[in-house]
């Protein structure tokens, strides 16, 4: 009370005394010494109780909001922080705590918008520029988070751990270099972090294997992670997944060859081998098949959708709306996890799901959308079953083929009159058909429509990015076809 008297006192002669603000400031500095003192629910009351009196007073919205999020109710703050900021739009503590807020409700637009206008208030802000970097991060906008950590990170008063986002993000992106750089100083503050020493020891080797012999590479790992190091395999499968994808070609056959030294009949190593080498496959054989697609069932959803943006299910959803048909017996050839279940079931009276993996089938029948799943490579079953089907849906399939033509025949041979088949496929130019170092096979789309055109209409086409792959979008087409 006497600091208030003394307020009072001191104001300029002819000042009328708003007795109302004087008592919201009361409140507000109760409140905030009862927040100090961890009374977080007496302090909210009274902030409350000022924002009543004085709803057009900034700080008081901005304080209350604060407080809000610091008792994890990030829903009610943002009112009270989108108020203030409407009645002092250049306060940048109160931005940065709405972007957090947004941030930590999933609302990555509002909380991106407010990042950038704390960067307008103040363009060098450690926290903006740290918070925005982790935000592009998260939603996989590689480069420009790259780019806003690498202005943070150069800032003394950086979190330490800002250096290993920043080594995250150019790993990325394939800068191993930059990235073992930047996770050798977020080591330095942190010597026995376990997960931080295992990350640069990773991208350590990663970067030494790109020029250096395997066992050079293995070292530089083994000094850096120490006592926390993993099994040799582990390292060594990561790295030249890797320089695999980042077209790192002689440093990824190097590490393949090491690994079948390790598994000698690993037939995924195998076979990405023979893709590196330019080896002439007709397709990706049944065993790498089966072992690649088991190893992944668990986490494969997580990894296409999450990590890689596969849309591919949900534009075939669209292409085959835009018909306006409904179908009898459906066929999911290569159903996978059964990502094209639900809106498939919806379309057909029937449906059918065929894949080579066990391990894929378990977690297709564990939907309840299938009424027959069956265990079997895709051109197998095509030539033994005597079904007739209205829609087969072919997704992510043709990428292990090179030669398509068998394939249409079989399709064609299984499909009612009239019926509708759709596909997916990854481009390429020059050839009619590709087999990438990541063991995928690209087709040039004359080749597709050439072969398509013996037996099928073209109805329908999209061209998309079928998926990332290094962080990068792959390109490709989803097409429906008519049987003739």
């Amino acid at each position: 009370m006497a600091l208030e008297l003394v307020a009072f006192s001191q104001r300029p002669a002819g000042t009328p005394f708003d007795i109302a603000a004087w008592e919201a400031a009361k409140l507000r500095r109760q409140g905030l010494t009862l927040w100090a003192a961890g009374k977080l629910a007496e302090a909210t009351k009274l902030l409350e109780s000022a924002t009543r009196i004085a709803p057009a007073d900034a700080r008081i919205a901005s304080d209350l909001g604060s407080l809000l999020c610091a008792s994890c109710r990030q829903a009610d703050a943002i009112p009270h922080l989108t108020a203030s900021l409407a009645i002092d739009p250049r306060h940048l503590q109160t931005w940065l705590t709405l972007a957090n807020a947004a941030q930590a409700l999933g609302d990555p637009q509002m909380a991106e918008s407010a990042f950038l206008s704390a960067l307008d208030i103040a363009p060098n802000s450690v926290e903006a520029l740290a918070g925005l970097g982790l935000l592009h991060f998260e939603l996989r906008r590689f480069e420009s988070a790259e780019r806003l950590l690498s202005v943070a990170a150069c800032d003394h008063r950086a979190a330490p751990t800002i250096h290993a986002c920043l080594g995250e993000a150019r790993r990325m992106l394939g800068k191993f270099r930059e990235a073992r750089i930047a996770f050798e100083k977020a080591a330095i503050s942190f010597p026995d972090v376990a997960p931080i020493l295992r990350k640069y020891a990773r991208v350590a080797l990663t970067d030494a294997a790109i020029d250096q012999p395997v066992r050079t590479a293995l070292e530089i790992y083994g000094k850096i992670a120490g006592r926390h190091a993993e099994d040799t395999e582990t390292v060594l499968r990561d790295a030249f997944q890797a320089l695999c994808g980042f077209g790192h070609t002689a440093g990824a056959i190097r590490l393949a060859e090491a690994l079948l030294e390790l598994a000698l009949n690993d037939p995924i190593i195998r076979y990405h081998l023979d893709a590196l080498k330019g080896l002439a496959h007709t397709r990706a054989p049944d065993a790498y098949l089966t072992a690649c697609f088991d190893k992944f069932a668990p986490c494969f959803e997580e990894q296409l959708i999450g990590v890689l943006d596969y849309a591919v299910p949900s534009i075939c959803e669209k292409l085959l709306a835009e018909t306006g048909r409904t179908f009898g017996k459906v066929l999911d050839l290569g159903c996978g996890t059964g990502l094209a279940a639900p809106f498939l079931a919806r379309l057909g009276e029937e449906l059918t799901g065929v894949d080579i993996s066990p391990g894929m089938l378990e977690k297709a029948r564990q939907r309840g959308l299938y009424h027959r799943l069956i265990e079997s490579e895709a051109g197998a079953y095509l030539e033994a079953s005597d079904s007739r089907f209205d829609l087969v849906t072919v997704l992510d399939v043709f990428v292990y083929f090179g030669d398509l033509a068998t394939l249409f025949e079989q399709v064609a041979r299984r499909l009612s009159p009239g019926g509708l088949f759709v596909a997916s496929f990854e481009t390429g130019d020059g050839a009619d058909s590709r087999l990438r170092p990541c063991g995928r096979f690209a087709h040039d789309p004359n080749y597709v429509a050439a072969i398509a055109a013996r037996g099928f209409a073209t109805i329908a086409r999209a061209v998309t990015a079928i998926r990332l792959e290094a962080s990068a979008p792959v390109a490709g087409e989803v097409v429906v076809f008519q049987r003739l």
